[in-house]
């Protein structure tokens, strides 16, 4: 059988198995869905297949492992690490937005949601029934995916005070490259269910933040939790840089913050634009209503007006926190106790942006371009608190080495800052230049806002300092000591392991996948 043959007949089984009209094989899907936020990939999908059971998915893993075709799995597709980008011919990308079942278990505190679950559907399901997970979603859960958030990583919604995203699971269901399917924590064992994620070896682990390289995520099982009633939120402008990380590591020692985010000047321009590009009415409704009471809600309108973002756009920083309680009261207490380290650093502003984000946490894919239309790619660094301040003073030093050239190519660096639990810190440089905009951008950008977006001519230039600043970040990264999220086949994972965990990494490819089928090039694996 020659190659064509084997290729169409390995086509055809899928189409079987999953239905022809969920087989994309025209360019503009193709090429859609060989980019992401940051650019498009050198090697086009063959085809973009999008199962609707998680029967159908191991059949499709099971058609391309007979065949050799490489997989990548593509969950909501907010990747800007090549986490979905193929690098082999004859690649197949899975689109998991139809696995979209979820089983809430209220009786064992449980709910298992397919890789597909968006976090905005499964919060709006789980709220509905005065439930939540401790880790609930991103900035992009209108988009993120749960499975998307196991493969990669994800913190915000939840992570000042449960960690990140995969701290909350109980088990997952993962589709091997055979084909199988694996159950990992107690759901492993006869007669059991999904409930708890620890006995014996802890192989629930093993699976997440792997980009997919060993297993394809199907189904994602979560500990419930009473949903918390009580919220309160404060924020402060901070002078400079370094008192901003000062307040935020000591903040965060307290462990009574739910959600935080730190926004340098440029960064908190986007969040402000974030906030008006919203529906002013829609965004007016959605405060007044998460509010505890009638008054409650006309005060924190009142609190969101004109003067109180005007302020914020006057600071130099600004740090935001909320905290969450089973009562008002005892969300304000934590509060109080932010308050007095807040107070120490900067001057405490109206409480605007973490009020709207508490109202509405999931919005449209905005950030993806600047508030001036410009291209968007986000890095970071997970820093130890005691390596912060140096690697902030790195990242200045960095700026201004660079200042004229990236003037001279109209690219800008912003910042986000946001710790999670009481031992980890993220420092987010985001890139914002002035370039052509891809398919990515014209697909997902909110269709009724883009027409008055500016747009901008090819630059790249731009594009190629991007590229080498984004590489310097890096390398700062590594002398620090920082570890990352979102590894895809960006961040240098595999090089800058000990000799003996690379290796056991590579024993660990090999015993799962030994064609080296799932997400080529993932974490740094061949």
């Amino acid at each position: 059988m020659n190659a064509n043959s084997s290729l169409n007949k390995t086509l055809q089984q899928i189409q079987v198995s999953v239905g022809a009209e969920h087989v994309h094989l025209d360019d503009e899907s193709r090429t859609f869905y060989s980019t992401d936020v940051y650019r498009q990939a050198d090697v086009l999908a063959l085809a973009v297949v999008r199962p609707g059971t998680v029967e159908e998915l191991q059949a499709v893993v099971r058609s391309c492992a007979s065949a050799g075709f490489p997989l990548v799995t593509r969950g909501g597709g907010a990747s800007y690490t090549d986490g979905y980008l193929a690098i082999r011919e004859n690649t197949i990308c899975i689109d998991t937005s139809r696995l979209t079942q979820i089983t809430v278990n209220e009786d064992d505190m449980y709910v298992t949601a397919e890789a597909g679950v968006t976090w905005a559907e499964l919060y709006a399901v789980l709220k509905a029934k005065g439930l939540r997970t401790p880790f609930w979603g991103p900035f992009s859960g209108l988009a993120a995916t749960v499975g998307g958030s196991m493969s990669s990583y994800a913190v915000n919604y939840g992570s000042g005070l449960y960690g990140i995203s995969s701290e909350s699971l109980t088990s997952l269901d993962v589709v091997l490259a055979s084909g199988e399917l694996l159950s990992t924590g107690s759901a492993g064992g006869i007669n059991n269910s999904p409930y708890l994620r620890f006995y014996g070896p802890d192989l629930t682990g093993l699976f997440v933040g792997d980009a997919g390289a060993l297993g394809i995520k199907a189904r994602i099982s979560m500990r419930l939790m009473k949903f918390p009633v009580g919220f309160a939120a404060c924020s402060f402008g901070f002078p400079d840089g370094e008192s901003t990380l000062q307040a935020m590591v000591e903040i965060a020692k307290l462990g009574v913050v739910s959600q935080n985010f730190g926004l340098d000047p440029r960064q908190q321009e986007t969040a402000l634009t974030r906030m008006q590009s919203a529906n002013s009415l829609d965004a007016a409704k959605a405060v007044f209503l998460s509010a505890r009471s009638p008054m409650d809600g006309l005060f924190q309108l009142g609190r969101m007006g004109l003067a109180g973002r005007n302020f914020l756009k006057n600071a130099v920083y600004s740090a935001h926190f909320s905290a969450e309680g089973l009562t008002n009261a005892e969300a304000k207490a934590k509060i109080a106790e932010v308050r007095e380290i807040g107070q120490r650093y900067g001057a405490e502003v109206a409480n605007s942006i973490p009020t709207y984000f508490n109202a509405e946490p999931f919005m449209e894919l905005l950030p993806i371009l600047g508030p001036n239309g410009e291209r968007w790619k986000p890095t970071h660094g997970i820093i130890p608190f005691s390596k912060l301040l140096k690697h902030h003073a790195d990242f200045e030093a960095l700026l201004e080495e660079y200042s004229d050239r990236m003037a001279a190519v109209r690219v800008q660096l912003t910042r986000m800052l946001m710790f999670f639990s009481t031992n980890g810190f993220i420092y987010e440089p985001t890139f914002l230049w002035e370039d052509s905009r891809s398919i990515y951008h014209e697909k997902v950008y909110p269709a009724a806002l883009l027409p008055n977006v500016p747009e901008h001519p090819d630059n790249p230039e731009g594009r190629a300092l991007v590229a080498e600043i984004k590489n310097r970040i890096l390398n700062l990264c590594v002398q620090n000591g920082a570890c990352h999220m979102q590894i895809g086949k960006d961040y240098p994972f595999l090089e800058t392991r000990k000799p003996e965990m690379a290796g056991m990494i590579r024993k660990l490819k090999d015993l799962l996948d030994p064609s080296g089928l799932m997400n080529p090039g993932a974490l740094g694996l061949d």
